[in-house]
Order: structure tokens, then sequence, then C-alpha cells
């Protein structure tokens, strides 16, 4: 399922999620998947070494943006990228600049 993107500042919402090198490390250590890949906070913040309530707030964004998932079992919430939606955001970013440039040039 591919989300659609209507217009620039929903991609701008996306990429200001990425902004941040704590949450682009994060996004690296992110699995692609679904289940049994996950990751919890407890894992990922030792992994970034940060507090797990900094890792929470920077996962809090980048759920907020639809980058990532997360599904609680119970004590902890487990993580991972939204291929779907990273793909759409990229493909979306490539028309934006890319692809305007091309046009630019043939035309």
């Amino acid at each position: 399922m591919v989300t659609a993107l209507n217009d620039v500042e929903s991609l701008a919402d996306r990429l200001q999620a990425l902004s941040d090198p704590v949450r682009l490390r994060l996004m690296k250590m992110l699995p692609c998947g679904e289940a049994p890949c996950e990751m919890c906070v407890c894992d990922l913040a030792d992994q970034l070494g940060v507090s797990q309530p900094n890792t929470s707030h920077h996962l809090r964004v980048l759920r907020s943006a639809g980058l990532i998932r997360c599904q609680r079992r119970g004590g902890f919430a487990y993580y991972h990228v939204d291929r779907d939606v990273l793909e759409c955001t990229l493909f979306h970013l490539d028309q934006q600049l890319l692809t305007r440039e091309a046009k630019e040039e043939v035309a």
C-alpha cells in the first residue's frame, strides 16, 4: 500500500522528521519489515547511547510522520520502518525535485 502525498507540505513534514541525526540513525537501525524483526525502545536506546525518554521522543516524531509503525505487546512497544511510506516519500521527493529538473532541460 503506497500512501499518497497530496502536497508539498506533507512531503516537507516527512523530510523534517528525517532531518535529525538521531532519527536518521534510528531509521537505519530499525528493520524494514514486520515481526519478528521489530525492535523495542530499550534495545534502541542502548544502541544509540541515549536515554529511553529521548529515544521515545524521536520515535514519536517518526511515527507522527508515518515513517515507522509500532506494535504494543505487554509493556513493550516494538518498532519497524514502514517501507511503503518511506518509498512513497522518496518517490515524491524525486518527483518534486529531480524529475522537475529533467522536464525543464527538455523544454
